[in-house]
């Protein structure tokens, strides 16, 4: 009897143990720290940003001035750059005197777009490196910390941005372009776990959309910043000098709590503390919060990308993000690179793009407790596939040119709104063991849409098809596979994966089920004597 009563207390006391929602809800989840890791995760976005756009303005293309040569006027019927007078350039090193410009494409007194294969290789260089960073980062982070990722790649993108900066040639500029990549939108996407962990209510889904408006931001300034300094070196000096200072406010960033409870208890509590201290709330006592009970096999267990093919629960939605992402990001970065197609000048067509995409991150920001993710996601797909159907017809009239580029911007905005729910909706249904790691690849899944969007705009020149009608055709496509997942709206976030949760579930009711037995046994032979 005195056992039973002894198991009666302990668990007693147990329940009066906080779950970790409760313990952060204590130290506070929209505290002063909160807002403070915010301001730097938007800052980061802010210059990567900078990072995944600079290709667009590193690489405009030269004009030609042909000094009254006769030969070169005939072959060369404007100043732009066309096929028939870069044919004529490149045979003879000498007519190179005739290109005027200060990008890429004329550097180490070469001419870039005479090899078109090598032109391609570096310009889409660094969504291949967003590729290769998201396999790495999003392992580290599921399996060795947040952090961690966070510091390394954003590390990278610094020792990237100083090779550009100073680079001395083709192959040292596709190495820095390639670094930027690597480590800048991997540490960028690790910021949503660290969101969704650190964070709680209205404040947490705000901050998830609201880094993206700091995006939107960071594209209104690289484009001034283009606009204003021409020569390519110093746009690259520019973009590297913030870089560098931010990785100094990583160290204001602490390892992400639930990471750490499913890992170790004592860490945990110490970093929930350190939270309170900033928040000035109550800092918890050891024994506060309750003990993970799938601490021990995490601490051991290593996470990878066949456990979201592994488990049923995971499968499905891992591929139905994985081409959600990748149709958002052909569109996206498919209306920034045929934004010279559109009939208006370089700079004024950007300028339209990014004002309609910090329209539509600040409109999300402000709404996006109330919008259904999935919902909104599938219509914001299909409504850009209707709009991309008007660039089926072609006119040079200047009304046609100027209601090519709203319309252009307003399927910025839906694609814009539509990425920044997705990004949400994806750290919504993955529980956290395995959330950096889903976000990671899936946004890996996007890289390769970035990737693919360039050889896109080549395939549909060759057929005589505007890239926009592909485009939308595509997120048409891709959004029918989002129909048979769950909406998140209000819903609590998952720890643990439904199959594990599952398996723990029984286990414990066994071992409840065996100390019963053994407890009553004394009671039994109490009676019996």
């Amino acid at each position: 009897m005195l056992v039973h009563e002894g198991n009666i207390l302990n668990e007693s006391s147990e329940l009066k143990q906080l779950t970790y929602d409760e313990a952060l809800t204590q130290v506070g989840g929209a505290g002063l720290y909160q807002k403070r890791a915010f301001l730097i995760f938007g800052l980061q976005w802010l210059i990567t940003n900078w990072i995944l756009f600079s290709p667009v303005f590193f690489f405009i293309e030269p004009t030609v001035d042909c000094k009254n040569n006769g030969e070169c006027l005939d072959k060369c019927l404007s100043e732009s750059l066309d096929d028939n007078c870069l044919n004529y350039i490149c045979d003879d090193s000498e007519r190179r005197q005739f290109v005027v410009g200060e990008s890429l494409n004329t550097a180490f007194n070469s001419l870039l777009p005479c090899n078109k294969s090598l032109q391609s290789i570096i310009k889409s260089i660094v969504y291949i490196g967003s590729l290769t960073g998201f396999f790495v980062f999003s392992f580290i982070a599921d399996n060795y910390g947040r952090k961690l990722a966070l510091s390394i790649s954003w590390g990278m993108t610094t020792l990237g941005s100083l090779l550009l900066a100073f680079a001395m040639n083709y192959s040292m500029i596709a190495i820095g372009i390639f670094l930027l990549g690597f480590g800048g939108n991997p540490a960028i996407t690790v910021h949503y776990s660290f969101i969704n962990e650190h964070s709680q209510g209205h404040f947490r889904e705000i901050q998830n959309v609201g880094v993206q408006v700091f995006f939107a931001i960071g594209e209104f300034t690289i484009i001034s910043l283009a606009y204003f300094i021409t020569k390519w070196r110093w746009l690259a000096i520019s973009v590297a000098i913030p870089t560098i200072l931010l990785n100094l406010c990583n160290f204001l960033i602490f390892e992400s709590p639930q990471f750490l409870y499913s890992k170790n208890k004592k860490k945990c509590v110490k970093v929930l503390n350190q939270i309170a201290k900033i928040n000035g709330t109550q800092p918890l006592a050891m024994n506060d919060l309750a003990s993970n009970p799938q601490s021990k096999e995490n601490n051991s267990r290593v996470y990878t990308i066949w456990d979201l093919l592994k488990y049923k629960s995971l499968r499905y939605v891992f591929f139905a993000g994985l081409m959600m992402f990748f149709a958002i990001q052909v569109t996206y970065y498919g209306i920034s690179f045929v934004s010279d197609q559109l009939g208006l000048d370089f700079f004024l067509s950007n300028f339209i793009i990014a004002f309609f995409e910090l329209l539509a991150y600040a409109t999300t920001d402000f709404f996006i407790t109330k919008l259904n993710r999935k919902k909104n996601i599938i219509g914001g797909f299909f409504i850009v596939g209707f709009m991309s159907l008007y660039f089926i017809f072609k006119s040079d009239h200047v009304v046609y040119r100027v209601f090519q580029g709203i319309l252009a911007g307003l399927m910025r905005f839906l694609i814009c709104v539509v990425w920044a729910l997705g990004y949400v909706y994806v750290s919504e249904l993955f529980p956290s063991v395995v959330r950096s790691l889903a976000l990671c690849l899936i946004s890996a899944g996007g890289s390769l849409g970035s990737i693919v969007q360039a050889f896109l705009i080549n395939v549909c020149a060759s057929i005589n098809i505007h890239p926009m009608v592909a485009f939308g055709l595509i997120g048409f496509l891709c959004s029918l596979l989002l129909f048979p997942l769950r909406e998140t709206l209000h819903q609590p976030l998952l720890e643990k994966i439904e199959e594990d949760n599952i398996r723990i579930r029984k286990s414990m009711l066994q071992i409840n089920e065996s100390e019963e037995i053994t407890t009553s046994i004394p009671v039994l032979e109490s009676n019996e004597e």
